[in-house]
């Protein structure tokens, strides 16, 4: 009867640990995809200011020398 109660225990131990690796897995994609979504937006921020700055010295230079 002792050993049953131990197995019982340990399956249940084993369980618990499948459960919370798996929720821990979940939580780890979803940290992923906030960052990678994060890096994607500031990518493209960073693009447009790019952009903009060339924009404005082509602007200025191109009035200034003129081909």
């Amino acid at each position: 009867m002792k050993g049953k109660i131990v197995q019982e225990r340990k399956a249940a131990q084993l369980i618990e640990e499948a459960l919370l690796l798996s929720v821990a897995l979940v939580a780890l994609s979803m940290l992923v995809g906030g960052i990678e979504s994060i890096l994607k937006e500031s990518a493209s921020y960073t693009s447009n200011i790019w952009n903009s700055i060339v924009s404005a010295i082509n602007g200025v230079l191109g009035s200034l020398f003129h081909w």
